[in-house]
């Protein structure tokens, strides 16, 4: 009679692991760098660019190109950082799952 019960208590677990992953993404904040590491980003776990940091040297060059070049390096650094980290943090809750096509 209360067979189905068990699969609800897995569900609601995985409701909270859920929101503890949420809570970690917003908290979670990711540095990229350019190639030459002149410039720095911050990207949060929400992908909201926070912070960006370039070098006095990159800015006295004043070669406009390639600092717009250094700072989409950074940034997409970053955002590609907070995608492996996500991925990461969804793996542990889906462990063990058949959920196909999940996490492409």
């Amino acid at each position: 009679m209360l067979k189905g019960l068990g699969d609800i208590g897995n569900l609601m677990r995985m409701q909270k692991e859920m929101k503890n992953i949420q809570s970690k993404m917003k908290k979670a904040v990711m540095e990229g760098s350019s190639t030459d590491g002149s410039v720095k980003a911050m990207v949060n776990g929400e992908f909201q660019l926070k912070e960006i940091k370039v070098s006095p040297d990159l800015m006295k060059a004043g070669d406009h190109k390639h600092m717009e070049k250094m700072i989409i390096s950074a940034v997409n650094e970053a955002v590609e950082k907070v995608k492996e980290f996500s991925t990461a943090e969804m793996a542990k809750l889906t462990s063990g799952m058949d959920l196909p096509g999940f996490l492409k």
